[in-house]
């Protein structure tokens, strides 16, 4: 049975607020977050981290370290398995199970190699009898650098004769491979003719916006926790958005079958797309088997949170926008300069198609550029890519109206995409809402009520603005099992970082009739719950259930 969530019926269940399933155990203490994750003889991890932004590594010793009292074990990047001595044959068989990713770069990213190339970057790691201890013994790691000059921001990133973060990069320059760089990759999206189209216009405007990273700011820090057993087998518990990731990332790393490594879900204390990668968890299990088969735990502080994991891109934006006399925006050029970090891979690509989705501009040009800077590699955040650029186009467009005395909203809706327009990249927009959306603002009270400017000493006004988000995830699976007593087990496939065991559980209730309450959910661990896609990969494991299919799919 499919919910149509099109129909007008009334729902007993759906659009209702129940008690969250998760609730009383997160309001009273009870609820099991990374950090309160306890097995016998626990043993702490801490990381040493470069003081420098780019450097060569000279040398390491850990001598001292072993030697101190406490310590069971201290690694470096000689330690991960793909740095041991593998030749390249097997690396490329390793690189196979993750296609979109360069697990070189992603590993020197865990653990830094021949240089390092943030202020941050994870050196070495020991583990000790307790976290103070760890701390202690970490200062006694002698490492010996180069300091190189670093590379702050794009403007220096692509100037001549810049320092080169990655001496091996390849960059793809619009389909011409490029050495020697600092620009990973460059692409275009443009259609029209859009010089003619701006010696056409009545009004032309162009704006420079200098963006900085931006860190997430989740309430809970990275944190992992690893058992690596006598049965050569690996437990993870970590703070994440999502337990396979984890669990393959992982296994990749440390040259694994997935099927010896588990992930056990724990509560998530905020992520906002920061909390997709993987860092803590492959070092905490090299640690656990080199310290006798010890679990480890390992917690990053604050300061490790904003100079070793990954934040949104900042970098440079520039955006032109020319417009005629009957309010209609001809032709737009957009330059947008991300900071993808030490390694490629900012959020070029989705902001590029975020930049002119709002809007009909028959004449665009798109310019991404992901460009190496001395920082740590950026992450998600929230709808990647997208605020940075919707930030300087509305900006733009705020300026053109202000210039021409046209209201804002009126304008937006004159050039409001819509079903059948095209995209920035080309593709054509189904039925969207955009300016079903505006209308509504247009209407609402916020719009409408006279601003109070009785105190003079304080400036008042209204603003509006508009951005795109195309959404993405990858599929999931739900398991429903009817009980003895008529209640329903749901088991689900991905972490509930945002309340899907009480929105999954409403969907199933109305489904089947029932009170959401009869719904029990839970998260599995990843040997025990289906799941249908795998990091880089297309492998399908549909759900128990079909409900339970149905459920997840909506």
């Amino acid at each position: 049975m499919t919910i149509n969530f099109s129909s007008k019926k009334k729902y007993k269940v759906i659009g209702n607020n129940p008690i969250r399933h998760d609730g009383y155990d997160k309001v009273t203490g009870r609820a099991i977050y990374g950090a309160d994750v306890k097995l016998p003889g626990l043993i702490w991890g801490e990381v040493l981290r470069s003081p420098y932004a780019h450097a060569k590594i000279k040398s390491i010793n850990i001598s001292k370290a072993e030697k101190f009292e406490g310590v069971f074990s201290v690694i470096t990047s000689k330690d991960i398995p793909i740095n041991s001595n593998y030749d390249d044959n097997h690396i490329k068989n390793l690189q196979k199970r993750m296609p979109n990713m360069n697990l070189k770069r992603d590993v020197d990213n865990i653990l830094a190699s021949e240089k390092v190339l943030y202020k941050g970057h994870p050196v070495a790691a020991v583990a000790a009898k307790d976290r103070n201890t760890a701390k202690e013994a970490c200062k006694l790691i002698e490492v010996e650098y180069e300091v190189l000059e670093p590379v702050k921001n794009v403007d220096e990133a692509i100037r001549k004769n810049a320092p080169i973060i990655l001496e091996d990069l390849e960059g793809d320059h619009l389909g011409k491979i490029v050495t020697n760089t600092n620009i990973a990759k460059h692409f275009r999206h443009a259609f029209g003719d859009i010089d003619k189209a701006f010696n056409n216009c009545d009004l032309v405007i162009e704006k420079e916006f200098n963006l900085q990273m931006v860190h997430q700011g989740y309430i809970e820090p990275h944190n992992a926790t690893a058992h690596w057993d006598e049965n050569d087998h690996l437990s993870l518990w970590s703070s994440t958005q999502g337990q396979f990731a984890v669990r393959d990332l992982t296994a990749g790393f440390l040259d694994l079958p997935i099927s010896k490594v588990t992930t056990y879900p724990v509560e998530i204390g905020g992520g906002f797309g920061g909390k997709t990668k993987v860092y803590l968890p492959p070092l905490a299990a090299i640690l656990s088997k080199k310290s006798g088969f010890k679990p480890v735990k390992m917690i990053m502080d604050r300061v490790s949170v904003f100079q070793g994991s990954g934040p949104a891109p900042g970098g440079k934006v520039t955006v032109k926008i020319g417009v005629t006399n009957d309010r209609k925006i001809q032709a737009s050029k957009v330059d947008l300069k991300f900071e993808a970090g030490a390694f490629p891979g900012s959020s070029i690509a989705a902001g590029s198609v975020c930049s002119l989705a709002c809007y009909y501009i028959p004449n665009i040009q798109v310019d991404a550029y992901d460009v190496l800077v001395n920082k740590p590699k950026t992450a998600a955040y929230r709808a990647p890519g997208s605020p940075q650029v919707s930030f300087g186009v509305e900006s733009v467009i705020d300026e053109i109206c202000e210039k021409m005395t046209w209201d804002k909203i009126d304008f937006r809706l004159a050039n409001a995409s819509k079903e059948g327009s095209r995209r920035t990249d080309g593709v054509l927009f189904n039925k969207i809402g955009f300016i079903e959306t505006l209308e509504a603002a247009k209407k609402s009270d916020h719009w409408n009520s006279k601003i109070n400017k009785r105190n003079k000493n304080k400036i008042y006004g209204r603003g509006i603005s508009c951005g795109y988000w195309h959404n993405g995830g990858g599929r999931s699976t739900v398991d429903l099992i009817l009980q003895d007593d008529g209640n329903i087990a749901l088991n689900e496939g991905s972490a509930d970082i945002g309340g899907t065991r009480t929105s999954i559980s409403m969907q199933v209730a109305e489904t089947l009739g029932i009170p959401v309450e009869n719904i029990h959910p839970s998260i599995p661990d990843t040997d025990t719950i289906g799941f249908t896609q795998t990091t880089g990969g297309s492998r399908t494991t549909y759900a128990t259930g079909y409900a339970g299919w149905e459920s997840a799919k909506n």
